[in-house]
């Protein structure tokens, strides 16, 4: 249960951008991707990127601890913690929830795993018809 803490939105750790993230988020701020591009985004490692605050690391889209691009907000960001890195195992999914304060809260409803994966499937499937 994501609680808007935005603890995943902060320190090192990049936002890795496909094309089609570029294009939603640009549509959400309301600019072409070539501006969304020279003002926010960044090529690391030949691949796209959002900027990072060089002094925090933290998300260039993070203000006052809320993201200001939640509904354009990349797949990266949109699909967490469901990671397939995060639901490797229990201790993995445990040493994220140490960090995020949404993952196995108090009263956070319990999602199962096939769930979990329909979400993802109709992440990729639906960002891919857009």
């Amino acid at each position: 249960m994501c609680t808007g803490c935005g603890v995943c939105c902060s320190g090192k750790g990049r936002v890795w951008l496909s094309e089609r993230d570029i294009v939603t988020l640009a549509e959400a701020l309301e600019l072409s991707p070539h501006e969304l591009v020279e003002r926010s985004v960044e090529r690391v490692e030949g691949r796209w990127a959002l900027r990072e605050d060089p002094q925090t690391g933290d998300c260039s889209f993070l203000k006052d601890r809320r993201c200001q691009v939640y509904e354009g907000r990349p797949r990266q960001c949109r699909t967490f913690p469901w990671w397939p890195s995060t639901l490797k195992s229990p201790d993995r999914w445990a040493e994220v929830g140490r960090v995020c304060e949404g993952v196995d809260a108090e009263g956070a409803p319990l999602v199962p795993l096939i769930q979990i994966e329909e979400r993802l499937h109709e992440e990729r499937v639906g960002r891919a018809s857009r």
